[in-house]
């Protein structure tokens, strides 16, 4: 459950990440933005709760580069603490 939810994490910051490319901006890319931002609060919402950091900033937060931000920051985190990593440094 978890890894799926960092994976479609990831999937949701890729489509972010198109949307906003300057050339593309428009009306409707701002309406997508709102419905993956949904999505990625329920994530984050079911992973670490609704009081939680993570969720609050993206909560309150109308800007794509942040939503990226934390988004990437949270699927780094749970890179480093894998257990893949933790074999590799034993």
């Amino acid at each position: 459950m978890f890894l799926h939810s960092c994976k479609e994490l990831s999937q949701l910051s890729h489509e972010i990440d198109r949307l906003w490319v300057p050339d593309l901006r428009a009306a409707s890319d701002k309406l997508t933005f709102s419905t993956i931002k949904e999505k990625i609060l329920e994530i984050l919402g079911d992973l670490y709760g609704e009081n939680s950091r993570e969720f609050r900033l993206v909560k309150l937060t109308n800007s794509p580069a942040t939503v990226v931000k934390v988004v990437n920051h949270i699927i780094e985190r749970n890179n480093q603490n894998s257990p893949h990593i933790n074999v590799v440094n034993m």
